[in-house]
């Protein structure tokens, strides 16, 4: 079973429609709920540990989930507001997001909830965006993973919200704080602009495996991705596409990973760490289309197994 940790909100595209009032277009979301949903739609066994609140928001949140066949049986159910983002987007389709959920439900989770696994813990942790960071939840987080990671992988994805925490130095030293923690770390060269600016991306890559982790990929976008071991070092081209927006491309090119290194049979840290080149790179080019199908496509709206078949065989 993957878990996966983290934010559930509503993401709200903006569209001007007079000169005193804009038109918003509701759409589910949360990085890591987007990375459940993946996970499923590419018929994983996943499910969600997080705060979602008992308003209508919290409501639609966890039905999708539940329609989507991601477990809810970790699912906090609380008093706390749904988080809202609002969502802009520049004429590329990259989006900008200003985040309105102080003391909203997913960020209320404390080390006093987190699950119990009655002696059948999950293969995979991924944690990662603003949860990771923010208190109290990020602590509860950090608990689970260090109460689990000797029976389990964890994966993490730093996702840097400024507009949730404008300080890049806090978002550095926790990154690098939760870094030895994490066997799986994938990230983007626009977070690590943000955290690392100057530092070139191979350099970061084996700063972080040098801590600990076993497998770090760096998603470039257009450009493509690079995946680096203590051994080997990948890189594929980007998948052009006609672009909707970007929206979840990362949580979709997240969920193809993990869902992924399991087809491979990489469950546990001596298979992670024997990863060959070959199929690390059909990894990538899975992961890649994945993400392409859902920039095709407006918001996140992630690709089902059906549609990424060929990718997925390659790996067997």
């Amino acid at each position: 079973m993957f878990l996966v940790c983290g934010e559930a909100l509503f993401d709200l595209f903006g569209e001007d429609t007079s000169a005193t009032s804009l038109s918003f277009d509701a759409r589910i979301g949360g990085s890591p709920y987007n990375v459940a949903l993946g996970l499923a739609r590419l018929e994983e066994d996943a499910a969600f540990f997080g705060g979602i609140s008992r308003d209508v928001l919290g409501e639609k949140l966890v039905a999708k989930l539940a329609d989507e066949g991601v477990s809810g049986q970790h699912i906090l159910r609380i008093d706390y507001l749904t988080t809202l983002s609002i969502v802009q987007k520049n004429e590329d389709g990259v989006p900008a997001y200003t985040f309105y959920g102080d003391n909203a439900a997913d960020r209320m989770v404390t080390s006093d909830d987190l699950p119990d696994f009655a002696g059948t813990p999950p293969e995979f942790i991924h944690i990662g965006s603003y949860t990771a960071l923010v208190e109290p939840v990020s602590q509860a987080y950090r608990a689970l993973i260090e109460r689990e990671r000797t029976s389990c992988l964890i994966a993490f994805d730093p996702n840097i919200r400024p507009t949730v925490v404008s300080d890049m130095k806090t978002w550095r030293r926790n990154t690098e704080s939760l870094v030895p923690l994490c066997d799986v770390i994938k990230v983007s060269d626009e977070d690590l602009d943000l955290i690392a600016p100057g530092e070139p991306v191979e350099n970061v890559a084996r700063t972080w495996l040098a801590k600990g982790a076993k497998l770090v990929v760096v998603t470039k976008g257009a450009e493509g991705a690079s995946a680096f071991t203590m051994g080997i070092e990948v890189s594929i081209p980007g998948i052009k596409v006609k672009v909707e927006d970007t929206v979840g491309a990362g949580d979709t090119f997240q969920a193809a990973l993990l869902a992924g290194l399991k087809t491979l049979g990489i469950t546990n840290r001596p298979a992670l760490a024997a990863l060959d080149e070959g199929p690390l790179t059909r990894l990538l080019q899975l992961c890649a289309q994945a993400a392409a199908v859902t920039c095709s496509r407006r918001g996140a709206d992630l690709p089902r197994r059906a549609e990424l078949e060929k990718e997925i065989a390659s790996l067997k």
